[in-house]
């Protein structure tokens, strides 16, 4: 059996490049410098693979995907290929069916374990329900994630092959991660788009109260109750309901939620009859569910139904990568919001927030972000706004959570250690030029020695 791959860039060295790799690897290959070639060459090759660009002139990598998707009989997996993507391009590409989605430029040993594993898929043009998206769907929606490090490609790539789905998702992580933009992301990529998403902190409401607001109530149903009150499931109907720390839920309501996935009906407090709803459930938590269940917090038939499909969000600290692109992202928000547009970071300032652990993740950034913009007097934001507010964050709640603890050291040490491996780093990759190390990190040559010697630097220069 021939194992066909069509190769489609219209940059020609790209695909001379792929070409040779995959022809060695016992392929046969085609290739089409274009959208429209590829779609000519289609019904008389009959590829199984297609690795396909998504930057392309005129007829694009993502309006192929579109219409090969649209077109009847069987279909090769496509692998979308880009320098260029962002988080939208990826959850858009796995929504629209692509099997997989590699960034340039990239390890070809990598581009053939991606090729083997999507020659391996049964016949892509079999009806899935999720294949032949609907003319009327948008696909022009907003980018709100920021972030492109492999780790949160994984996560684009199954919010994408979920989001078409009515499958219960539980998203993992710390505190501060980003899990409810994820769950927005899902619903806002969703055939349940146009209808409401509604997010509830399960752990911020008593355990009678948001009964109540998850039910509703009858008229009488207790001392308060003057009418009947639809709950947040029937307000939800037709679209999401994103229960945000579900492991806060008390046993009482557990054994609740756990029947309305079973049999996709409530009673509000008060009644008896079962109204039917439609809803898709998104859940998250910071805590480790497993755990719970070991200690009998949390019942196990409940964490089998949630945990469907399963996301982790990766913290900060794993994913450094991504800090540049973040630190862009919200000095442009916040210098919008506050009138000071032309704001930067000084070079000694980033240096030191690439050099923090983050405990409290992509919001603890976000707000030391804020805050720095705040403070600065004039368009340069110094290690000192940024200090500033870190120190400040020593006991922030939501760091607690993340169950990363700070140490118990004055934060003047903290920030020290921060700053003595900024200067560290700096200095290893100007290979111990003090000149252009100082230069880097926005300061003077003599106040760089001063500093290597307070923290007795030693970094020869090569």
């Amino acid at each position: 059996m021939k194992r066909r791959i069509l190769l489609v860039d219209d940059e020609a060295n790209v695909r001379k490049a792929l070409s040779t790799s995959l022809r060695k690897a016992g392929y046969e290959t085609k290739e089409a410098a274009s959208g429209e070639e590829a779609l000519a060459q289609l019904e008389e090759y009959q590829p199984q693979v297609m690795l396909l660009d998504l930057r392309m002139p005129q007829l694009d990598g993502m309006e192929t995907l579109r219409r090969l998707k649209q077109r009847k009989g069987p279909a090769p997996s496509v692998v979308m290929m880009t320098a260029y993507g962002s988080a939208n391009d990826v959850m858009e590409a796995m929504r629209l069916g692509a099997f997989d989605y590699v960034q340039k430029p990239f390890d070809l040993t990598q581009v053939k374990q991606v090729v083997a594993k999507a020659m391996q898929q049964p016949d892509s043009g079999e009806e899935d329900g999720s294949m032949h998206p609907s003319p009327e769907e948008k696909t022009d929606r907003p980018g709100f994630l920021v972030g492109l490090s492999p780790a949160m490609q994984e996560v684009y790539k199954l919010v994408g092959k979920v989001s078409m789905s009515r499958a219960t998702v539980l998203i993992q992580g710390e505190s501060g991660t980003g899990k409810e933009l994820i769950a927005r992301a899902i619903h806002t990529n969703s055939p349940r788009a146009e209808q409401p998403l509604i997010p509830v902190n399960c752990g911020a409401i008593p355990e009678k109260l948001l009964e109540s607001e998850l039910f509703g109530y009858e008229k009488g149903a207790f001392t308060g109750a003057v009418a009947r009150k639809q709950g947040l499931f029937e307000a939800a109907d037709g679209g999401t309901l994103f229960l945000d720390e579900v492991g806060e839920l008390t046993p009482s309501l557990q054994v609740k939620l756990l029947r309305v996935l079973q049999e996709r009906t409530i009673v509000r407090l008060g009644g008896v009859d079962p109204i039917p709803v439609d809803v898709r459930i998104i859940a998250a938590t910071n805590r480790d569910l497993r755990e719970r269940i070991r200690q009998e917090l949390f019942r196990e038939d409940l964490y089998y139904r949630l945990n469907v499909v399963p996301i982790q969000m990766p913290p900060l600290r794993e994913r450094k990568e991504d800090i540049p692109l973040l630190i862009r992202h919200f000095l442009a928000k916040y210098g919008r919001e506050t009138g000071k547009e032309g704001c930067y970071l000084s070079p000694a300032s980033v240096e030191i927030l690439h050099a923090y652990d983050w405990p409290g993740n992509v919001r603890q950034l976000e707000n030391t972000i804020e805050r720095a913009v705040v403070l600065a007097s004039g368009p340069a934001i110094l290690p000192e706004h940024v200090q500033a507010f870190l120190e400040e964050l020593q006991a922030e709640p939501e760091a607690e959570k993340s169950g990363i603890r700070f140490e118990d050291r004055p934060m003047k040490d903290i920030i020290q250690e921060v700053e003595k491996e900024a200067i560290t780093r700096a200095l290893q990759r100007e290979k111990g030029n003090r000149l252009r190390t100082a230069k880097r990190l926005g300061i003077s040559r003599s106040a760089l020695l001063y500093k290597m010697d307070m923290y007795e630097i030693d970094v020869s220069e090569e």
